[in-house]
């Protein structure tokens, strides 16, 4: 798991509370992208190399906040895929854009595997949850870039 190119973010959504996990009954299934319910506990991938992979997935996504430090982390299955991401923050205040550190693995399909550890990236987090975009080298040499939006369970 490597970084070597700074990721950056877009717009979304983040909490300011402690950890919750969804009971949503259809947490872990998949929808097309742009589908789902897009409420607490949801995931919305856009992953577009060193494979495309997107979609929606209802799964439980952990929310922190301690002292000011904010983390968040999810895994989900998205059109066969599976994704893991986390994000961790020093500093947090509440809603805005924050520097983070980002980390996102990928089991592709094929189960070829692709993951980032720990590049910086600059996050949207908002009460409800938040955005990133990431492009950077893993260990191998191949880019892992996309986007991933997440709403806390």
């Amino acid at each position: 798991m490597a970084s070597a190119a700074p990721a950056t973010a877009t717009a979304g959504a983040a909490a300011s509370t402690s950890t919750s996990t969804s009971t949503d009954p259809t947490a872990g299934t998949t929808a097309p992208a742009g589908a789902g319910t897009g409420g607490p506990g949801s995931l919305t991938v856009g992953i577009t190399s060193p494979v495309s992979v997107a979609g929606h997935v209802n799964t439980p996504v952990s929310c922190e906040v301690a002292g000011r430090r904010y983390a968040e982390s999810a895994t989900g299955v998205v059109n066969g895929a599976t994704v893991a991401e986390s994000v961790r923050v020093a500093g947090y205040t509440g809603p805005g854009s924050y520097a983070a550190v980002v980390t996102v693995s990928l089991v592709a399909n094929d189960a070829s595997r692709y993951a980032i550890d720990a590049v910086p990236a600059t996050v949207e987090i908002t009460s409800t949850g938040g955005s990133v975009s990431f492009s950077a080298s893993t260990y191998a040499g191949r880019t892992l870039a996309g986007s991933i939006n997440w709403a806390c369970s």
